[in-house]
């Protein structure tokens, strides 16, 4: 038999919040599970909302909404509260699809409901010049400087061990 392509029209999938019985979902997704455990921690105390896509309860994507104030954009939201979305990531074969803008839209929502009126976020706009794209789209803008959002530590291909430095800058947006 020769190979054949196929193209797949249009993908249905859920946006809801994650759940601890999703970990192994989630593990396919980013293979960290204690990342996963201290968001469910964060969930069950009421500071964050765990929210997923999901294709067949297979999740496909994920973003952390911190409901704490965002404390270095309160210049900018003349001392209202910002809520922070905190990694959001699709599975590789699945981005450009619109489900990071679902995610987005998803946590835009839950600030709604839990009356806060800004969300913000970090992002890289060297090394993420797409998703800050995605985010201006969504109308974010950026404000203030650019920080030193963290250092990570990596081990590259050949095994060489090396520190990341993510430079970002805050976007926000009045939901």
């Amino acid at each position: 038999m020769r190979e054949e392509s196929f193209e797949i029209k249009s993908i249905s999938y859920q946006i809801r919040i994650i759940e601890e019985s999703d970990l192994d979902s989630l593990l396919l997704v980013k293979s960290d599970a204690s990342v996963h455990s201290d968001r469910f921690r964060q969930q069950k105390n009421g500071v964050a909302v765990y929210l997923g896509a999901f294709i067949n309860n297979y999740a496909i994507g994920y973003v952390l909404l911190s409901l704490e104030n965002k404390e270095d954009v309160m210049p900018y939201t003349n001392r209202e509260k910002c809520a922070d979305m905190i990694d959001l990531l699709i599975i590789e074969p699945l981005r450009n699809y619109g489900v990071g803008s679902q995610l987005v839209l998803a946590c835009e929502k839950c600030c709604r409901e839990n009356g806060i009126p800004y969300l913000g976020l970090d992002v890289n706009p060297a090394d993420n010049s797409a998703a800050k794209r995605l985010y201006e789209k969504l109308g974010y803008h950026a404000v203030g400087e650019i920080h030193l959002d963290g250092v990570y530590e990596y081990t590259d291909e050949a095994g060489h061990k090396g520190q990341y430095e993510d430079w970002c800058i805050d976007i926000i947006k009045r939901v």
